[in-house]
């Protein structure tokens, strides 16, 4: 898919996908504002049902009516119009109940004109009371006092929240679920767009490397096959020796494609035995001495560690030397300045191979031991490569229960550390299985 394409189809996803959650926040908003108009008709409706009863009981005057005079009742149980505060509360209780409003809440009479509280059920929120939006007029039985019954409630702004809270958390984990999955496709999406591009990268390196050596091969060959070649000793050994060259380049890239494959189903299996490290360096050293050389370089070594024997694969961890050390001079376009280095740390041994040279940025660092990832080199286009050096380092350090360290800076070189541990009972009974590290 193209840039342009791929650009689009996001952008017309992402308005989408910002639609529907301000369509969402809309209809919440909306759902809000709907249950509060609900929650005052209700207020109203139980408001005026407590008037029509009060109405209704106008005329009682028994002991325990709504109205009594202060003959039958005691004095402080009456409120100065006549209304029976003990038989007010039940009814107040009973009209809302019937609506559905339930405490807490705050119920009073005041009179509109003065302001003037005649009753408050607590009278610490008289001030909310007489702002109360929520009253019922109470001239159908006081005309000339102008009178009326209210109510406040303190939670009203969360009461219409709390009843369509399981509403709004479903809609909340949904689109949750919704946004997280739109990111997920998009880095997923251009994360195998990466390994798509990472493959082709690969797929072509992989057609050079074998391409030359085949190529090589073939025209020896043809040389070989040529009478004058043939009767010259010296001739032939020359095309015989080029021919025996390239085919064991060409093995060597075939065992690197093939170690990817063991990598990747975890079926490669290590041959334990004490190992001297600095042996093993010293080996790897000397390979490495004349291709530093011929680049006017230096290779220095600085095995200064004490106890430097390790219980490991042999093969595997000449492997790990040979990739570190083979990077340090392919990425020192100059003269290479390469130094191996050895220390004791702990219960483990540190080897470091240090180079001068390009360096690794600190965005390519986090994605450096990936498979098959190679740092793009700019204008250096003659280092090849199929990605594969250090994710096989990072696999096998693991395997042994060792880690691996990168210390980097762009155009001042890099700095590989690898620990591995002494415990040499320890590292064996940890990985007689390496898929399993």
């Amino acid at each position: 898919m193209k840039k342009t394409t791929f650009l689009i189809i996001v952008t017309i996803t992402g308005i989408a996908l910002a639609g529907i959650i301000f369509i969402q926040f809309y209809w919440i908003r909306n759902a809000i504002l709907l249950q509060e108009e609900q929650f005052d008709n209700r207020v109203r409706l139980a408001l005026k049902g407590a008037v029509n009863q009060m109405y209704e009981s106008k005329s009682d005057t028994c002991n325990d009516g709504l109205f009594c005079t202060h003959n039958c009742l005691k004095h402080d149980s009456l409120l100065p119009s006549g209304i029976n505060v003990d038989a007010l509360k039940p009814l107040i209780i009973t009209e809302f109940s019937e609506v559905g409003l339930h405490g807490p809440y705050v119920y009073g009479i005041f009179s509109s004109n003065t302001q003037r509280a005649e009753y408050i059920s607590k009278p610490a929120y008289k001030a909310q009371l007489l702002h109360s939006r929520h009253t019922a007029s109470l001239s159908c039985i006081f005309k000339n006092d102008q009178l009326m019954l209210a109510a406040w409630f303190p939670d009203e702004r969360n009461r219409a929240f709390h009843s369509i809270f399981w509403w709004l958390l479903v809609c909340f984990v949904l689109l949750v679920i919704l946004v997280l999955g739109f990111i997920f496709t998009i880095y997923s999406f251009l994360r195998q767009k990466k390994i798509s591009e990472m493959k082709s990268d690969f797929v072509n390196n992989i057609t050079h490397e074998f391409k030359t050596p085949i190529a090589t091969i073939s025209l020896a060959s043809e040389m070989l096959l040529k009478p004058s070649v043939l009767s010259s000793e010296t001739k032939a050994r020359k095309y015989a020796g080029i021919i025996y060259d390239e085919n064991i380049r060409l093995k060597k890239q075939v065992e690197n494609v093939l170690q990817l494959a063991l990598l990747d189903r975890g079926t490669f299996s290590l041959k334990y035995a004490p190992v001297d490290l600095h042996q093993l360096i010293v080996k790897a050293a000397d390979s490495f001495q004349l291709l530093v050389k011929e680049k006017n370089g230096s290779l220095k070594l600085q095995l200064i560690a004490l106890n430097h024997q390790v219980y490991a694969d042999v093969m595997h961890l000449e492997n790990i030397i040979t990739n570190l050390l083979d990077n340090a001079s392919k990425y020192s376009p100059g003269i290479p300045e390469i130094t191996i280095s050895t220390f004791n740390r702990n219960d483990h041994i540190v080897f470091a191979i240090e180079d001068k040279g390009i360096g690794i940025s600190t965005e390519n660092q986090k994605h450096i031991f990936r498979k098959m990832y190679r740092v793009h080199t700019g204008n250096l286009h003659d280092v090849k490569g199929f990605g594969l050096g250090l994710y096989y380092v990072k696999s096998l350090v693991e395997a042994h229960n060792g880690n691996v360290n990168l210390h980097s800076e762009p155009g001042k070189g890099s700095r590989f550390e690898i620990s591995l541990p002494l415990d040499y009972l320890n590292n064996k009974s940890l990985n007689l299985k390496p898929d399993e590290s």
